[in-house]
């Protein structure tokens, strides 16, 4: 049995350069504006330019996340083929204590190592992404700290979103070969142990990860 996969839920910090000339910016918003995205004087800028610079940074997201899906979704499947085999009492994954002691290793990884990762890459590309809705203020010169928030949640979402859902797809994939190659290898899986014989929900993402 496969339990729901829990996607990393990731919580931006609130919006706080609103109001903010180019000296008061934190020096890496600055550095990233001048330096990289070159969108502030003496380089020129214009709303079709910022677009594109927050399409690109989107799409460097989601290349600098692949590693981390694939780690987790890694980490998730052994996990899952582990405890499947175990209740299966097959041979060799037959030990209560070697079986805790190998799922709380991958657990700590998980936790410890693959979520923190995902966490600063997150973070890198909000610095970018904020300063990008700090410098898209025409139009906008009267907007309240709370519009600039609704603003930028409005414009984060849907990349937000789609990170999970790549996370998810990934795992699908992943899942649906694995029973692919289940069934050519091995035949028709007995009821008893069939990883569609559940429907149960598991909201927890540290239950998740030892399923």
């Amino acid at each position: 049995m496969t339990s729901p996969f829990s996607v990393p839920i990731y919580e931006p910090l609130p919006y706080v350069l609103s109001g903010l000339s180019f000296a008061q910016l934190p020096l890496y918003t600055q550095r990233y504006l001048s330096d990289i995205a070159k969108l502030v004087p003496p380089h020129a800028h214009g709303l079709n330019t910022i677009t594109a610079e927050r399409s690109i940074i989107s799409t460097l997201l989601s290349r600098s996340l692949e590693g981390n899906d694939i780690a987790l979704v890694r980490q998730r499947r052994e996990a899952t083929n582990m405890g499947r085999d175990y209740e299966q009492g097959i041979p060799f994954q037959n030990h209560a204590q070697w079986h805790a002691a190998a799922q709380e290793m991958r657990l700590q990884t998980v936790l410890g190592v693959l979520l923190p990762q995902r966490g600063r890459i997150l973070d890198e590309f909000m610095i970018k992404f904020d300063a990008l809705v700090w410098l898209d203020q025409e139009g906008r010169q009267n907007y309240t700290p709370g519009d600039w928030q609704r603003y930028r949640d409005a414009l984060l979402t849907p990349i937000l979103d789609r990170t999970s859902d790549q996370l998810v797809a990934l795992d699908e994939s992943v899942r649906n070969r694995s029973v692919s190659d289940e069934c050519y290898y091995r035949g028709p899986p007995n009821s008893l142990y069939s990883r569609f014989g559940s429907s149960r929900t598991n909201a927890s993402r540290v239950r998740s990860w030892r399923s």
